[in-house]
């Protein structure tokens, strides 16, 4: 056995720091919500989504962020994912023509 095997490998020790850090968010959104405070709230969500965010450019699952959170993988991918800012998508800028039915 070398010295290297008995040392963690460093993708593995973020990938762990980023899901205890979406864990911490996520028991932060919940306290609080608790406290009803608009602002609390609003920054705690941001939390959540910045440590989600983190977790994801480390390729973690959704199914793995969601066991986290305590919600299915596909509620964690529709809240959390990243969306498009509105005005890039498609047919949304100030020169979109309005849709016929």
């Amino acid at each position: 056995m070398t010295a290297t095997d008995t040392k963690a490998k460093p993708h593995g020790v973020r990938v762990t720091t980023a899901m205890r850090g979406v864990e911490l968010a996520g028991n932060g959104l919940v306290a609080a919500k608790r406290t009803r405070s608009v602002a609390l709230i609003a920054r705690a969500e941001g939390e959540l989504q910045t440590a989600v965010d983190a977790a994801r450019d480390l390729d973690v699952e959704w199914g793995r962020i969601g066991s986290a959170l305590g919600i299915a993988r596909g509620n964690a991918y529709q809240r959390y994912r990243r969306k498009p800012p509105i005005n890039s998508m498609p047919g949304t800028g100030p020169r979109a023509q309005p849709r016929s039915l």
